[in-house]
C-alpha cells in the first residue's frame, strides 16, 4: 500500500566512516582559505565579489546542455559557475552514497524520501548540513523564509532549525481516465458518473466485444498502483485517513473492505485487465492503442502521446476523459501525489561563509516570483514570446525547460504553474483535481523510527490484497484475520507512531 519503500537509517559502513573524514569538497579552490574582505559573515549582506563553483548533483531524464540558458542566467546573476552533474534516477542513490564515501560530496543535492532518509539523518547528526533557517534570518532572505514557514511542512523541521527543504510539486498530479468515446456512442451510452455506472459500461464493452474477442474493458498504465488508486472514491483517504478522530491506515479502514469487494467483482467478471498485477506501462498502453481496451488510467503527462498514437493506428477512434471521476461512496474524489517530496540539502561543513551565503541566495531566488517564473517557463525572448497575450514557446524551451524540471533548482520551487500550462480536457482535469484531489496527509518522515516496519507491512498487504482481488481469499470471511496480520506485521506500532508524531503539529 505504501508505494515508497524506506530503508534502514544506517549508512553502508564505508559511507559512515567517510563522513568523519571528509574535507572541503567544493570544486573551486577560492571557496577555502583567506576570506574576502567583503565577507558576507555577520553583515546581513551577501557579497558577490568572488566567483564560486557550485557542484549540483541531480537525477533527470537527460543531460543539461553546456549552454543551457537558465544555468547561464543564474551564473551571471550570482557570479557563480553551477556545475550540474546529472544521472538516471535508478542510479542516483548508489552514486550519491559512493560520492559521499569517497569524500567527493556535491555542494547541493536532493535525497529520496523513499530510500535516502538515512543519508539525511547521518549528515544532519554529523553537522554537515546548512541550517536554512539560520541563513534566511541572517541575510533576510524573504523567499526562503516564506518557503520554510509553509503550512504542512512541519515534519521537515527540526527543533533547532530546517536542514532540508522539501521540493514542492503541485498537489495536483492526477491520473487521467481516458475512455473510447466512439465505443460509448456506438452503444448509445453516456459517460459513467458513478462507480456502479462505470462497472456497467465496462460490462457493455466486454459483452459487445468492442475490442474484439479479447476485449479488455479497462487497463492501467502504471499497473495495479493506478488500479488501487480508485480506492479514494470509497475511503475519502490517500494512504491515511481519520476514523473517529484517530489516524487509520487506509488499507484497514472499514470503507476499504467495500473497495476490495468492488475490485473483486471487476476482476472476477473479467472487466479489468487480468494482467493488472504483472503488466508494465508499455504493455498496458499497447492494449489501448491497438484497440482491445476501452479505458486506460494513465498519468496526465501521458495523455497527449496516447491520443497521438491511437489516432495513427485508428483515425476513427475518438477519446474523452472521465471528469469528474466516477463517484464512489466517498464522492468523486481523485487521488493525487503529495505536494512535498524529495528534499534538497546543502553541505555546510568546511565551506566558507561567502560561499554558503551565495548558495542560500540562489535558493532564495528560486523561491521568488521571478525565479519561479524563469525556472518554469524560461526567459522571455529566449524560451518563449508573447503573442496576443499567450505564451508561445521557442525551440529552446524544449531544450532547456523540459529537462530543467529535473534541475535541482527547479525542483525546489512550486512549479504548479507548469503543471497547469495545459489546455482543453487536460486543463479541466487539473482544475477538477485542484478541487477534488486528495493528497497523502504526510510523508513517511512522520513514521519516525517506525519506518523500518514499512517493508513488512507492504509485503503483508500485497499478499492479502492479491488474494482478495483474485478471489483466492474471501474478503468478508477473512477480513478480521487480514487486519490482525497487518497489525502483527507492524501496522499497530506504525499507527501509534503516526498518532504521536502528528500531535506535535496539531494534525
Amino acid at each position: 500500500m505504501i508505494a515508497r519503500k524506506i530503508t534502514a537509517l544506517t549508512l553502508i559502513p564505508v559511507l559512515a566512516i567517510s563522513l568523519f573524514g571528509c574535507s572541503n569538497n567544493s570544486a573551486n579552490p577560492e571557496s577555502t582559505g583567506t576570506k574576502n574582505p567583503d565577507s558576507a559573515a555577520g553583515t546581513g549582506k551577501i557579497s558577490l565579489a568572488k566567483k564560486y563553483d557550485i557542484k549540483w548533483f541531480q537525477w533527470g531524464p537527460r543531460d543539461i546542455q553546456p549552454d543551457d540558458a537558465i544555468i547561464k542566467y543564474l551564473n551571471e546573476k550570482f557570479n557563480v559557475n553551477i556545475k550540474v552533474e546529472r544521472i538516471l534516477a535508478k542510479e542516483y542513490q548508489k552514486n550519491l552514497e559512493l560520492k559521499i564515501a569517497a569524500g567527493d560530496m556535491p555542494d547541493v543535492f536532493r535525497y529520496s524520501l523513499s530510500s535516502g532518509a538515512h543519508i539525511y539523518s547521518q549528515l544532519k547528526e554529523d553537522g554537515f548540513l546548512m541550517n536554512f533557517t539560520e541563513y534566511a534570518d541572517k541575510y533576510d532572505l524573504k523567499g526562503l523564509k516564506s518557503y520554510i514557514d509553509r503550512p504542512g511542512t512541519e515534519e521537515f523541521r527540526e527543533e533547532n532549525g530546517v536542514f532540508q527543504l522539501p521540493s514542492r510539486k503541485a498537489s495536483v498530479v492526477p491520473n487521467v481516465m481516458v475512455i473510447r468515446q466512439d465505443w460509448l456512442d456506438q452503444l448509445g451510452l453516456k459517460k459513467p458518473t458513478t462507480m456502479d455506472e462505470f462497472k456497467s459500461v465496462l460490462k457493455a464493452f466486454k459483452d459487445n466485444k468492442m475490442g474484439g474477442a479479447n476485449t479488455v474493458p479497462v487497463t492501467f498504465a502504471l499497473g495495479y498502483g493506478a488500479f488501487l488508486g480508485l480506492s479514494t472514491g470509497f475511503t475519502g483517504a490517500n494512504n491515511w485517513g481519520k476514523v473517529d478522530g484517530k489516524w487509520s491506515y487506509e488499507a484497514v479502514m472499514p470503507q476499504y473492505q467495500s473497495f476490495l469487494q468492488f475490485a473483486r467483482e471487476l476482476y472476477g467478471e473479467g472487466l479489468i485487465d487480468r494482467e493488472v498485477f504483472t503488466s508494465n506501462e508499455a504493455q498496458a498502453k499497447s492494449k489501448f492503442i491497438t484497440g482491445s481496451a476501452g479505458v486506460i488510467v494513465a498519468p496526465t503527462e501521458r495523455y497527449v502521446a496516447i491520443e497521438k498514437d491511437l489516432a495513427e493506428s485508428n483515425k476513427n477512434a475518438k477519446l474523452s476523459l472521465l471528469i469528474p471521476m466516477p463517484k464512489g461512496p466517498a464522492g468523486d474524489t481523485g487521488r493525487v501525489d503529495a505536494s512535498n517530496t524529495e528534499p534538497i540539502v546543502v553541505i555546510k561543513k568546511d565551506r566558507d561563509e561567502d560561499f554558503l551565503a551565495r548558495v542560500a541566495a540562489i535558493i532564495d531566488y528560486t523561491h521568488s516570483e521571478e525565479g519561479i517564473k524563469i525556472l518554469n517557463y524560461g526567459i522571455e525572448g529566449v524560451h518563449y514570446k508573447m503573442e496576443n497575450g499567450k505564451m508561445v514557446r521557442t525551440a529552446l524551451y524544449e531544450r532547456d525547460i523540459i529537462p530543467s524540471l529535473g534541475h535541482l533548482t527547479a525542483m525546489t520551487t512550486d512549479y504548479s504553474l507548469a503543471a497547469q500550462d495545459v489546455e482543453g480536457a487536460l486543463k479541466e482535469n487539473v482544475e477538477y483535481s485542484l478541487k477534488s484531489g486528495i493528497a497523502p496527509p504526510f510523508t513517511a518522515l512522520t513514521y519516525g523510527t517506525s519506518k523500518d516496519l514499512v517493508p513488512s507491512i507492504d509485503k503483508k498487504y500485497n499478499e492479502w490484497m492479491i488474494n482478495f482481488v483474485t478471489g483466492a481469499k474471501d474478503i468478508n470471511a477473512n477480513w478480521a484475520q487480514y487486519v490482525k496480520e497487518m497489525n502483527d506485521a507492524g501496522l499497530s506500532k506504525l499507527t501509534a507512531a503516526v498518532e504521536q508524531n502528528t500531535k506535535k503539529w496539531g494534525k
